[in-house]
C-alpha cells in the first residue's frame, strides 16, 4: 500500500500558513499552523522557550521550541518557525531554521504580492 511507509501509517502534517507575529497574536486562531519569521530577542534553554520579534510588529511570539532538537540558537539572529498556536498563546515549533541574510522587506512584499493574487491565504 503506497499510503503505509515500512509498516507505519502515513500521517499528513498540516503546512504552516504564513503570517506576521501581529497577525498570529490578532487572530487568536489556536490549533492553527503557522510559519513566522522574527529576529530572537531572548531564548530560555531551561524551558525551551524563545521570544521573537521584527521591525514590522508591535508585539513579540513566544516559540516554544522543545521539539527542537540540538538547534543553535543565536540571539539576534533571524529564524523562521513552523508550528501550531497553543492555547497558552506560544507557536509549538516543530521546525526552525535561521534565516539570516533574508531581505525581510523583498519577502514582506513577495507574501503581500502571492496574497493578492490568490497564491497565499489571508
Amino acid at each position: 500500500d503506497p499510503s503505509k511507509s515500512e509498516g507505519f501509517p502515513a500521517m499528513s502534517v498540516a503546512s504552516g500558513k504564513i503570517a506576521s507575529i501581529d497577525e498570529i497574536l490578532s487572530a487568536k486562531k489556536y490549533g492553527e499552523n503557522y510559519r513566522v519569521t522574527g529576529q530572537l530577542i531572548k531564548y530560555d534553554a531551561s524551558s525551551n522557550i524563545c521570544i521573537i520579534s521584527s521591525k514590522e510588529s508591535k508585539g513579540e511570539l513566544s516559540v516554544n521550541t522543545s521539539l527542537i532538537a540540538c538547534f543553535p540558537f543565536k540571539l539576534g539572529s533571524l529564524f523562521q518557525f513552523i508550528g501550531e498556536l497553543r492555547l497558552d498563546g506560544s507557536l509549538h515549533a516543530r521546525i526552525a531554521r535561521n534565516v539570516d541574510g533574508l531581505d525581510m522587506k523583498l519577502y514582506a512584499a513577495a507574501v503581500k504580492l502571492c496574497r493578492e493574487h490568490g497564491r497565499l491565504p489571508i
